[in-house]
């Protein structure tokens, strides 16, 4: 039986999920405004995508969640 480590794929990428659901409430707390908020939110979600090996190519448009 193999034990999950944080770099197992799969919990380390429920963990950046969670992480980025608490960033988001972090920046709604500091009250930025949404286009901002927007805006911090995608170059995370950009950088944890690339933290799990799926970074996107040259160009490629990037939206969306992990």
């Amino acid at each position: 039986m193999k034990i999950k480590t944080l770099f197992d794929n799969s919990l380390f990428e429920e963990f950046m999920g969670q992480a980025l659901e608490k960033f988001e409430e972090h920046l709604k707390n500091e009250e930025i405004k949404k286009g901002p908020l927007e805006q911090r939110m995608r170059g995370a979600r950009e950088f944890a995508v690339f933290l799990l090996g799926r970074g996107h190519r040259k160009g490629e448009r990037t939206k969306g969640r992990i």
